[in-house]
Order: C-alpha cells, then structure tokens, then sequence
C-alpha cells in the first residue's frame, strides 16, 4: 500500500481534479494522471478511474434534468472494444516504460483537445469518439478529451451534467475491461476509495465558483500544466532507461 505522504499529496492532486472537473466538467485527467504518475504508477489507471466515479456519478445526479440522452448510447457502445483495446494495451507495456507511455499517451490527448476539432454527434462520429475514448481511458486514464468534443457546444449545465453521465457508465465499462487483462485488482479499489475524499472536496469547492470562473482560461492553464508534466514524467522516465 501508498505510503501516508504519497497519499496526501495524491488527495491534493485529485482534490485540484475534482475542483477543475466540477467548473469545467472536463480536464481534471491532464491534471491528475501526470501529477499522480510521479507519486505512485499504482494509482493509474484503475483506482483513478474508479476513484472518478464518485464525482461523475454525483455531478450526473445532481444534474440529471440536463443531461442530453441523444446519441449516448452509440457512445457508451463503442467504448466497450476500445477499452478492451486499451487494457490490452496496458497489460503488454514494461513496468519501466510506463512513464513513457504515459507522457505520450497525455501529450496525444492535449493536442486533441488543443485543436479543438469541431465534431458534431452523429453516428460515425460517436462511435469513433466512444472507440478511442475507451481506448485511451483504459490505457492512461484520460479518454474524456474526444468525447468532450462532441458535447463542446452545449451549454454549461447540459455540457457538464451529459459528460458526468457518460464518464459514469463509461468508467464502469473500463473498470470491467481492466480486470479482464489483470489490471484492476482490490488493490485499485482500495486505492480509489482513498481517493474519494479529495475527489468530493474539490467538487464541493467547485460550486462556488462555477458561475465565475473564465472556462476558456482554465482550459489553456490546464492544457499548459499537462503538457509541463507530460514532458517531465518523459523525460525523467528517459533519465532513468
């Protein structure tokens, strides 16, 4: 098991996850994975994943009333043979090269979402997005990116409340496909229950400033400080090879 100080600092690290995931309802991944890859490989992906549950699947009640259900499940579909896709990914890469794999895999993702690609939710365009988003999820823990694309345009409730939704099930579906190539054991649960206080704590934070926060300011500060992390964890990951 982590040992107390790694934990604290993981706690700080999914509490700022939480805190931009609640404003936002996306980002918190670039944020988290870097950040939590230096402390401790063994809180990714899975107990981070599942860590993530607690915040997705209360932002999703919470603002049920706004979630738009339409295209959903051709999302939700394709995500299953991408997250299998991405355990097996995960199970064949070397413990030492997981830094690398990570940093590269987080790069991948700022520069989608940088682009900023705009992708309307039809069907080809969802099932692709599903694909790579369990594919990506389940091999570094940040599959939101590509899915965000397709809601990007909603407005903020509908936005925030139709990603926390997707993320749940989603979540779920990558947590079941890690355990089917070895990834995911009850040492992940314990660790992403652990995970949980910070999580709520810095979605709590978040309501009282989700109204007042420049979201366009917060995603270039996010995309900047993953792309610092990404870039360290490569290049000590290298260092160390």
């Amino acid at each position: 098991m982590v040992g107390v100080d790694e934990l604290l600092l993981a706690t700080l690290v999914v509490a700022s996850g939480g805190l931009i995931q609640g404003i936002s309802g996306v980002g918190s991944g670039f944020i988290m994975v870097p950040l939590l890859a230096i402390i401790d490989f063994r809180f990714l992906p899975g107990a981070l994943i599942f860590g993530s549950l607690s915040i997705s699947g209360l932002m999703a009640w919470l603002d049920r009333s706004h979630i738009q259900f339409k295209d959903t499940p051709i999302v939700l579909i394709a995500i299953v043979p991408g997250a299998l896709v991405g355990s097996w990914l995960l199970s064949i890469v070397a413990t030492d090269q997981l830094g690398l794999f990570f940093g590269a895999m987080i790069l991948l993702a700022v520069v989608i979402t940088a682009f900023g690609v705009r992708l309307l939710p039809n069907l080809l365009n969802s099932s692709v997005a599903g694909f790579v988003a369990g594919t990506m999820g389940a091999s570094s823990g940040i599959g939101a990116p590509i899915i965000a694309l397709l809601y990007q345009h909603q407005a903020g409730p509908a936005l925030r409340s139709t990603l926390a939704y997707l993320y749940t099930i989603a979540s779920t579906l990558i947590v079941f496909a890690l355990a089917v190539f070895g990834q995911f054991s009850l040492e992940q649960v314990a660790l992403g229950c652990m995970l949980f206080p910070g999580f709520l704590l810095g979605f709590f934070l978040s309501r009282n400033f989700v109204l007042r926060v420049d979201q366009g300011l917060t995603r270039v500060i996010v995309l900047v400080v993953a792309s610092i992390s990404a870039l360290s964890l490569i290049v000590s990951s290298l260092w160390l090879i």
